[in-house]
């Protein structure tokens, strides 16, 4: 629920996305109402009791406390990392068809055990004076589990790879470019820190190549075990779970002190139903087929253009689940699928403990 302009243009289109970042709503007379506006109308309907308080305690504000999005990068985005953003990946067969389980698009992340400060801070000097200032040279590459989760906490150098990814994030965006030549283009040494909030990284110190190896946390970086600790494989979420329903939780757990969010897929066969009652209000993708959400006629899109309306998005409220929940039914011919983005704080006890 809050604008996040990064200058994405779709190229068939030219068209930039209506107010990037910000989820609306939709009514039945064709009206957009910002989701943010609904929320701060009536925040205990929308969220419930639990992330209202939540979300209050973060920002002051009510607001839904986590971004949910969807980045299809034509190439790897840059070496980065985020000095207080946390966020976690799900990379699915369903937004990218096709792809093998054994696929060599990887992601690098961190910087391998043997990488001295001296040995960083020489390639951080050479930011934007030569041909490249080879930052991934020093990172070890992992090929990512396709169908399963991954968490990526703040302060770690990560550079994602181009298969589309389901992503959610804390409220908030910020970040630090570590590579100074992509597959896009040169990015200058002032770029680098563009993005930097004042709280994080001081402007004064933008620029200062070791003031940044300083404030660099190699532990985190170099971890030997941190893909083991941050993979999530997805697990059974039999309480979803029925005839005709298939239900897979993906949960990122606590971590970074608190407990973060979670992901539930739910596979619905042709012709069938189930009533759907979480513990908490949640956004929801459509992954494939048609059916229906409560009263919500949903459809998975290929091939979206900036800029135009699709069914394929929804939210269910606090005020829904307190009406005993929403029916989902699948009345098209393909399993329809959902994924469904929990908040921090969204279950009395993290499911699969």
């Amino acid at each position: 629920t809050v604008p996040i302009v990064t200058g994405v243009i779709d190229t068939r289109t030219n068209k930039a996305p209506f107010r990037e970042g910000e989820a609306h709503v939709l009514t039945p007379n064709g009206q957009t109402i910002s989701l943010q506006d609904l929320i701060v109308a009536n925040p205990e309907a929308v969220m419930g009791e639990k992330i209202t308080a939540f979300s209050k305690s973060l920002y002051g504000d009510p607001t839904w406390p986590i971004v949910s999005k969807k980045f299809d990068n034509l190439n790897p985005i840059p070496h980065h990392l985020h000095w207080s953003k946390w966020e976690v990946y799900d990379i699915n067969s369903f937004d990218n068809p096709g792809v093998s389980p054994s696929h060599y698009h990887t992601t690098a992340m961190g910087l391998y055990p043997f990488v001295s400060k001296d040995q960083f801070l020489a390639c951080m000097k050479r930011f934007g004076k030569g041909e490249y200032n080879g930052v991934r040279h020093l990172s070890p590459h992992t090929m990512m589990h396709i169908d399963n989760g991954f968490v990526m906490p703040n302060g770690v150098l990560h550079s994602p790879t181009n298969l589309c990814t389901h992503e959610l994030h804390v409220t908030m965006d910020e970040h630090f470019l570590a590579e100074d030549l992509t597959l896009d283009g040169r990015i200058g040494a002032a770029d680098a820190f563009y993005a930097c909030r004042e709280q994080d990284y001081p402007k004064a110190r933008h620029e200062d190549w070791e003031y940044l190896v300083e404030k660099f946390d190699f532990a985190a970086n170099q971890d030997p075990d941190f893909v083991l600790k941050n993979s999530r494989p997805a697990i059974n979420a039999e309480e979803f779970a029925g005839e005709g329903v298939d239900a897979k939780w993906i949960v990122y757990g606590d971590f970074l002190g608190d407990q973060k969010c979670s992901i539930l897929r739910l596979t619905v066969q042709p012709g069938g139903k189930t009533n759907f009652k979480p513990e908490s209000p949640a956004l929801f993708h459509t992954n494939g087929g048609s059916g229906r959400v409560g009263k919500l006629a949903v459809r998975y899109h290929q091939d979206m253009k900036l800029g135009e309306l699709y069914p394929e998005i929804g939210f269910i409220t606090q005020a829904a689940l307190n009406s005993g929940g929403v029916e989902i039914e699948n009345t098209g011919s393909e399993p329809l699928v959902l994924t469904f983005d929990f908040p921090q704080h969204a279950h009395s006890k993290t499911p699969g403990t």
